[in-house]
């Protein structure tokens, strides 16, 4: 039985005189850890027990490593040579199970389960797809040396396009600061024209509303003092309930009193103390009252001749001013303006501003022409900044050691799936498009690189968009992988709020793995 037993567990080879027994389950690199002797000593140094205590199937070392051919141990290892393929390790328990786990069939040595040899077939379609690999890597190389080779001549030009556009810059900046002396020459006339013209403006509208209110105060007051007195009393005040402040009960004498501030009032008082506080709610009785009449002509002529007065006023402030234009007259080949009459007839109860007069609108045109100027050239002061500052940022742009993404600046890539685009802005900011309608969502802003140490540029990060419905701000990872194109191939939200994206680009394509040979993979077998 025991020998048996050692015959199965054990390969007997002969090589001349010598004889060998190699243990099945172990890789050659551990083969000089169970030479043949007295005792054994497990791998984790916790043991040391007798020889043919390994392969026994029985497991003495707690880590399993005296029976790596045997599925005694839980945590034991089997070594599967898989030759013509890649050796690989399983759980020892798998040794044994009626199942081929090993391409060439050794962990089922015991069983009476043919296992077909598939190590050929393996290593053929292995050999296929990295082949396969390695050529995708090529052609995506060869497009990544182009996209090099192009960063190395945008980089000069843009440095180039700088250097003229700063140069340039100062040029309009000066020319700007001439545009605004002109500008600020021909606003002064215009400003003090158009001030002129307002002033008169709101004197006369003054005037309006004084006659007004002295038209509506003669009236109340001559409707008020029915006996004709020249008085109005607290009875005859008293008739006018509508000035009654509670509205709930009756309009007493004090409360009267206290609106007059006496018993009666004459004109005057009522004018200074009474008026202003009862226009608002006042209304005439429904009887015909017996005020004396308002002679409305004479406050017709009383209104004209207040306007006249201000008209005269103004022509004299313009005629003293005259000497202050006479530069600009000889500049600018016009008269100084004279504030003429606003047409009172026409707009004595009109509160629209009446249009400038002829001479105001000729500086008008004449300032609108500088600012005009002004702007144009404000315009394209503002526009070189732009440009420079878009060359500048390109420039800080972190692209690769070698500017291999520097194909990516300035571009936006779309994924498409059922209900949403997915729009990637390399360098900026990602969005989320839904295709029902409804605004876009910012996934995340630019970030930076976020790839592992040995390359970052295989991964990059937007974070900081726009936060979830009792959630986290939303995030995506880039993650880049070797293709001939620049396409996002995959979008997924792993985790709530934060999302991925695979991208393929010839940018992420590795030389080292475009130049590999065939005879390395075969030395990888």
């Amino acid at each position: 039985m025991n020998l048996i037993l050692i015959s199965s567990l054990f390969t007997i080879v002969f090589s001349g005189n010598i004889e060998q027994t190699v243990l099945r389950g172990i890789p050659t690199s551990l083969l000089p850890k169970y030479t043949l002797a007295k005792t054994f000593l497990c791998l984790d140094g916790s043991s040391t027990i007798p020889f043919e205590f390994v392969n026994d199937d029985y497991c003495d070392c707690r880590d399993g490593s005296d029976e790596p051919g045997t599925s005694a141990c839980p945590n034991g290892r089997f070594f599967c040579e898989n030759k013509g393929y890649i050796g690989t390790i399983i759980p020892s328990h798998f040794v044994g199970d009626g199942v081929c786990d090993c391409c060439d069939g050794t962990d089922e040595y015991e069983t009476k389960i043919v296992c077909n040899n598939t190590c050929f077939e393996l290593a053929q379609k292995t050999r296929a797809e990295r082949e396969a690999r390695r050529a995708l890597h090529a052609a995506g190389v060869a497009k990544k040396l182009e996209i090099i080779s192009k960063s190395v001549l945008i980089k000069s030009d843009r440095e180039a396009r700088l250097r003229e556009l700063e140069e340039g810059l100062q040029k309009v900046e000066d020319e700007l600061k001439g545009k605004e002396e002109l500008k600020q020459q021909a606003e002064a006339p215009e400003n003090e024209a158009k001030d002129k013209h307002q002033k008169l403006w709101e004197e006369q509208r003054a005037v309006r509303e004084a006659i007004a209110r002295d038209n509506q105060m003669h009236e109340m007051f001559a409707e008020l003092d029915a006996n004709n007195d020249s008085l109005v009393s607290i009875e005859e005040l008293q008739k006018h309930t509508e000035l009654d402040s509670d509205h709930e009960n009756e309009f007493t004498v004090e409360e009267v009193r206290l609106i007059l501030g006496a018993d009666s009032v004459n004109f005057d008082e009522f004018n200074v103390t009474v008026f202003d506080q009862i226009s608002n709610s006042y209304k005439k009785l429904s009887e015909q009252s017996s005020e004396t009449p308002v002679d409305h002509a004479d406050v017709a002529a009383t209104t004209e001749a207040q306007l006249d007065q201000i008209q005269a006023e103004a022509d004299e402030e313009t005629s003293a001013g005259e000497d202050e234009y006479e530069h600009e007259e000889e500049q600018h080949d016009i008269t100084t303006p004279v504030a003429t009459s606003l047409e009172h007839e026409k707009h004595i109860h009109d509160d629209t501003v009446p249009e400038y007069d002829d001479e105001t609108k000729k500086l008008i045109q004449l300032a609108d022409h500088a600012r005009n100027e002004y702007n144009e050239v404000e315009g394209r002061v503002q526009d070189i900044k732009r440009q420079i500052d878009d060359l500048k940022r390109q420039s800080d742009v972190d692209t690769g050691p070698h500017g291999e993404y520097s194909a990516f600046i300035d571009q936006c890539y779309d994924y498409e799936e059922r209900e949403y685009t997915y729009r990637i802005c390399m360098f900026k900011d990602a969005k989320q498009i839904s295709k029902g309608g409804g605004s876009d969502v910012t996934i995340g802003y630019w970030e930076g690189w976020t790839g592992p140490e040995n390359n970052k540029y295989l991964k990059m990060k937007y974070a900081n968009g726009a936060t979830c419905w009792n959630g986290p701000a939303r995030s995506l990872t880039v993650t880049f992988q070797c293709g001939t194109e620049h396409k996002p191939i995959d979008v997924r939200e792993p985790t709530r709020c934060e999302y991925s994206m695979i991208f393929e680009t010839p940018s992420a394509c590795d030389e080292r793995i475009a130049t590999a040979t065939m005879h390395q993979e075969h030395e990888e077998f």
